[in-house]
């Protein structure tokens, strides 16, 4: 046992580093079903997880000037209290029925993993940057109005914070896609972003399932300390690939590991 919480804290610590990707994905089936704890408690201790991971990835990302402060204290303190009432939702819903919950989590991570290969594959780079072109969604929020784009910023912060407390992860991937597609972000900067985001997200929904008693500090804890070693290993991994090839690694990540969920 010892061997695959080092094995899979590594492993988690390197895709967070690389895409910015939530620990829910590969740390819930494993504590499920090889360490039987139940679903509430495997969200909740993947959220303290993603406290760590999250942290660790941010501030190395901050180091290579790919964190934008401003966009990720905003949309954090928006995300950290609707992260809470996302937890509420998803203890009603597991009282019900647990494999609604993993089920949803999982078809709705594939389409996002889709659509980041999409983009990898079809866009072209700019011959003088190397970065990729311009998604035509955010051309068309460029023409948005400044006031709009604050209100836009809002309503996405609450639908993400919703997300990280309702499927027990801090929403990386999700934040990611939305820095990128509507907000034109360049892949490193959306990754060292979402992270930031994440960390007030993942911590928010963390407090909400530790008043209900449903985290494994243990293991949560022994997993966080691997995460932050792979997380290193990724990061640098990452700012050594082309935003194209970033981009469609992420994509690929995303969608096995939602793949997984959907179909484990």
């Amino acid at each position: 046992m010892i061997i695959i919480l080092i094995a899979v804290g590594m492993l988690l610590g390197v895709a967070s580093g690389f895409t910015g990707i939530s620990a829910v994905n590969l740390v819930v089936p494993i504590l499920n079903v090889i360490f039987l704890i139940n679903i509430l408690t495997s969200l909740g201790t993947s959220l303290l997880i993603d406290v760590i991971s999250a942290g660790t990835v941010a501030y190395f990302y901050s180091r290579h000037q790919n964190v934008d402060f401003k966009m990720g204290v905003l949309m954090g303190l928006i995300s950290f209290s609707f992260a809470i009432l996302g937890a509420f939702i998803a203890f009603t819903i597991a009282s019900s029925s647990e494999q609604t919950l993993e089920n949803s989590f999982g078809f709705f991570q594939i389409i996002i993993g889709a659509v980041f290969i999409y983009r990898g594959i079809r866009q072209k780079e700019e011959p003088e940057t190397g970065e990729l072109q311009k998604p035509k969604l955010a051309e068309y929020f460029e023409k948005v109005p400044e006031k709009y784009k604050k209100l836009i910023i809002i309503i996405a912060s609450i639908i993400l914070g919703l997300i990280g407390g309702l499927f027990g992860a801090g929403g990386g991937f999700a934040i990611t896609f939305i820095l990128v597609f509507i907000f034109s972000f360049e892949s490193h900067l959306a990754v060292g972003t979402a992270c930031m985001v994440m960390l007030f997200t993942a911590s928010g929904a963390t407090i909400f399932y530790s008043i209900h008693g449903s985290i494994d500090y243990i293991l949560g804890i022994y997993f966080g300390i691997c995460c932050i070693v792979g997380a290193v290993l990724g990061t640098k991994l990452a700012h050594k690939l082309s935003e194209k090839h970033l981009t469609i690694a992420l994509g690929v990540i995303i969608l096995l590991f939602g793949i997984i969920m959907r179909f484990y």
